[in-house]
């Protein structure tokens, strides 16, 4: 049998400390992750809404196939798909180029920050 080792108070508190470390970085590094994905998902929704169905126009039925696309994605996806999501979906997408929104989200500007400006 392998001998029981004991360890001091000192290197248990050591030991505790370390291993926060080591969660609370991997939290970190899972949340900025999950950031970047949830903008450039939403950048690229409002993206897909402006230049595949609203053909880069403001249309009168623009405001219906958003009120549709909210209906179902609520259904199938829950309740962050509202129409106010995807119209601000839509404004990110008018407002940032490709490149714009890939630097925005190294920069780890959240989605609070994007749909803001």
């Amino acid at each position: 049998m392998s001998e029981i080792r004991y360890i001091e108070p000192q290197q248990e508190t050591t030991l505790y400390a370390d291993v926060c470390q080591i969660i609370d970085g991997a939290c970190g590094r899972i949340a900025t992750y999950v950031n970047t994905e949830a903008c450039l998902t939403n950048w690229y929704v409002g993206k897909r809404i402006k230049e595949d169905v609203l053909f880069n126009q403001r249309a009168e039925y623009g405001k219906q196939v958003v009120r549709n696309l909210s209906s179902k994605l609520t259904e199938r996806y829950g309740s962050g798909w509202s129409e106010k999501t995807l119209r601000h979906c839509l404004r990110s997408a008018e407002t940032f180029s490709e490149e714009d929104i890939i630097s925005a989200t190294q920069r780890q500007l959240t989605w609070t920050h994007l749909k803001s400006l």
